[in-house]
């Protein structure tokens, strides 16, 4: 290959091959098989030959940009590939990785507040459907709306603690949703302070998508903070609340009788 041969006092194609590239030839390629070739630590065969000759040329590879796929197919369809002509598996073509995409975290969070006390749950899923659960007592009595954002922002705090990127937010205040969303302005005073510290935690994670949902698709969140708010706790004061599945009563002869059954 690229190589003046003569055969029966003829020249061959290989001769006005070689004088072509008698200057600098820009190979224009998705693949790099010359620089994947150059960078082989041992060569045998015919590969060896082609890279004495190669070498010989000053060949300059250029990544291949974008192109419409109709302009593609007309390339093909202009320079089809001799039926003569053999496959070689020698160079390797472009790797294709696979990665899994996986479903971004939940948060669902829900605030409380009542004349003896205000609270804040928050419920975690992750990607496996592995749930966390966290429910706070808060130190200081608010009107529902602060505890609602209280809330969010201990969830979105507690999601750059552990380094999540993606997250679906789920609430069922319809007015901390709709104003992080940027559908309304806040007017209150007293929840912009709330309003900004939320936004802060949102700008730390790469996606977000907020979402209202009733309270019924909230259960998990809403049972938390219930707990929460009825608790009484100092300031920094943590309890261990413990939840196992019971039975009071003992189950009678015929109960266990029907249960082994089925």
């Amino acid at each position: 290959m690229c190589a003046q041969e003569i055969e029966d006092r003829k020249e061959t194609a290989l001769y006005y091959f070689s004088r072509t590239l008698a200057h600098t030839v820009h190979v224009i390629s998705k693949a790099d098989p010359i620089k994947y070739i150059l960078s082989r630590p041992v060569l045998s065969g015919r590969l060896a030959k082609w890279i004495i000759f190669i070498k010989q040329y000053d060949i300059v590879y250029v990544p291949q940009k974008s192109e419409k796929g109709q302009e593609i197919a007309d390339f093909f369809a202009d320079h089809p590939v001799p039926p003569e002509w053999e496959l070689s598996v020698d160079l390797p073509g472009e790797d294709v990785f696979y990665i899994d995409i996986l479903p971004p975290w939940e948060i669902y969070f829900d605030g409380a507040s009542r004349q003896d006390g205000a609270g804040a749950g928050i419920v975690f899923l992750s990607p496996e459907r592995h749930v966390l659960t966290y429910s706070f007592v808060l130190t200081q009595l608010c009107s529902y709306n602060m505890a609602e954002y209280q809330a969010l922002i201990l969830g979105l705090q507690i999601a750059v603690e552990l380094e999540l990127k993606d997250l679906d937010i789920y609430g069922d205040s319809q007015l901390v949703i709709s104003r992080l969303l940027g559908e309304y302005k806040v007017k209150k005073e007293d929840l912009i302070p709330y309003h900004r510290h939320a936004t802060k935690f949102l700008e730390k994670l790469d996606t977000t998508k907020l979402n209202h949902v009733p309270r019924s698709a909230n259960k998990m969140a809403d049972a938390l903070v219930g707990l929460a708010a009825t608790l009484t706790l100092g300031a920094e004061e943590t309890m261990f609340v413990p939840v196992c599945n019971r039975w009071s009563l003992l189950l009678t002869e015929k109960k266990l009788k029907m249960r082994k059954l089925t």
